[in-house]
């Protein structure tokens, strides 16, 4: 390419070389002053090279916004609770509703979109889900397979075949969003106390309170307090702890004044 700058007689010889240029207007003055077609050929591949350069670059710095952007999103999302208890099994989770309630806003305001789609199953018969996070021209896919079931956990019926599949592809979208963002789902014994439906019934602590009150031995009383209490430890609900060790210690001092 020297043989551009040496030719005396060329526009590019009285081109400053402190000045910045360009392949583009190297081409452009080399047209336009009849330079051979091989020097034309190498700017040419110059300007490929540069313009790949640069896409790499900017393809490498959006990888690492996208991944410092996730990192974001996790650090605020933190920790969700459940807000969906199955009686039967007794055991609780965020439906898909809840987590999108939380998880949305914060994925939104990083500049990330999700596209969920059903895709083939790599096995049989079963529903596969794959969600597509992009944010700048940069996108992961995950991907979840369910096996649709129309029983419930203890046999019974359900859903119908198509009901079935539907929940299959809600359960691969929530366990989707649990994985892309890497949730926790699960409430401490403290919070708990803040979440409607996780602790005991407000009749069921009211009715262990009136056993507790109204027992006619010692004997009783601790029967009905430990029953109670081991009730509200299962379920860590600490405010009706409090509640029968009030109740105790109410027929406790009536038994005491007795004497």
């Amino acid at each position: 390419m020297s043989e551009l700058f040496e030719q005396p007689g060329t526009a590019l010889a009285n081109v400053p070389v402190q000045a910045e240029i360009a392949p583009m207007n190297l081409i452009q003055q080399a047209l336009s002053t009849g330079t051979s077609p091989e020097v034309i050929r190498e700017l040419v591949t110059l300007q490929q090279s540069m313009e790949r350069f640069n896409w790499e670059r900017e393809e490498r710095q959006s990888k690492i916004d996208f991944d410092n952007a996730l990192n974001e999103c996790q650090k605020q999302i933190g920790r969700i609770a459940p807000n969906v208890n199955r009686k039967d099994t007794n055991s609780w989770w965020a439906d898909y509703a809840q987590l999108d309630n939380t998880v949305r806003p914060i994925y939104v305001d990083h500049g990330f979109s999700i596209a969920f789609s059903e895709v083939a199953p790599l096995a049989l018969g079963k529903v596969r889900i794959k969600a597509e996070l992009s944010r700048a021209g940069i996108s992961k896919d995950y991907f979840r397979e369910i096996t649709p079931s129309t029983t419930g956990p203890k046999g019974g019926a359900m859903a119908t075949a198509t009901d079935a599949d539907a929940i299959a592809g809600a359960r691969a979208k929530r366990y989707l969003i649990l994985d892309i963002f890497n949730i926790s789902i699960g409430i401490d014994k403290i919070e708990k106390q803040g979440v409607p439906g996780t602790g005991l019934d407000a009749a069921e602590i009211d009715g262990r309170c009136e056993e507790i009150e109204s027992a006619i031995t010692k004997e009783a009383i601790a029967k009905h307090y430990f029953g109670s209490m081991e009730a509200a430890v299962k379920v860590g609900d600490m405010a009706a702890q409090k509640k029968f060790i009030a109740s105790r210690d109410k027929r406790l001092k009536e038994f005491e004044g007795r004497k």
